[in-house]
């Protein structure tokens, strides 16, 4: 991993934070890329300066939306390339579509786009997402039972206990998570369980991928490497090495 790209990143708090997980701003010091790792979520891109693609497809200005993100993806840009995005919170963004959010009116997004070309940071960027997020424009609740489905899943309650919690039907959340996300709970499941692989490889780098495997609920090693590659697009141990190039040069690793 190399130090092409310096990310800030900021994580809302209070109510903004129920519909945005993250804010973040980038610039590419040289060209080069990235793999932006997989969360289920939605998102949208707003490329600043140079030259952008995510997974081979051009970005362009003023903004792109990403689609619910079922596996890793690679970002490729160009030197001095300036882009920044924000990142939805599962379920959220049909919700804002819906109810006709500011936040995704085309209006909305080309005045963000526009401010940012005549000055782009983070400070900036966030402050210019909060002045659309006000009491007035509150999202409704018609989400909600999916949305604490797959709360539970993050928090990597097993899929069956999460159903049980839930005052519908396992056919009526799967069919709200499949509709508002495009993937199944089943899907989510195993994204949280990748994801819980992969915050365990980095805690305990000396860990063998055996009892990983076990204690992130898979069934054994080989499963582990299948899924752990179906999802983010790289091996547990490719993962690992990774995370100590990127500790001993100093770098950020996006794929985290």
């Amino acid at each position: 991993m190399s130090n092409h790209l310096t990310l800030e990143l900021m994580t809302p708090k209070g109510d903004i934070a129920q519909s945005i997980q993250a804010i973040w701003f980038a610039k590419a010091n040289f060209q080069g890329e990235q793999w932006l790792a997989c969360d289920g979520a939605t998102g949208v891109i707003f490329p600043v300066a140079g030259e952008l693609l995510l997974d081979d497809h051009q970005l362009l200005p003023p903004y792109a939306f990403q689609q619910t993100s079922t596996h890793a993806s690679k970002l490729t840009f160009s030197e001095n390339a300036v882009f920044c995005g924000i990142r939805f919170n599962p379920t959220v963004l049909p919700e804002l579509e819906r109810s006709a959010h500011p936040i995704v009116a085309k209006s909305s997004l080309n005045a963000i786009a526009k401010t940012l070309q005549q000055s782009a940071n983070l400070e900036k960027f966030v402050t210019l997402v909060k002045s659309y997020f006000t009491s007035q424009h509150r999202l409704n609740q018609h989400n909600k039972h999916s949305k604490h489905l797959i709360r539970n899943l993050i928090e990597l309650t097993p899929l069956e206990t999460a159903y049980q919690r839930a005052p519908l039907s396992q056919r009526q959340l799967e069919r709200q998570v499949k509709e508002q996300c495009g993937v199944t709970p089943k899907y989510f499941e195993r994204i949280y369980r990748v994801k819980l692989a992969k915050q365990a490889i980095k805690e305990n780098p000396e860990q063998s991928f055996a009892d990983i495997a076990v204690e992130c609920g898979f069934t054994d090693q080989p499963h582990l490497i299948k899924e752990f590659k179906a999802i983010m697009h790289v091996t547990p141990a490719k993962y690992r090495k990774l995370l100590k190039d990127a500790q001993t040069k100093q770098t950020k690793l996006i794929l985290r």
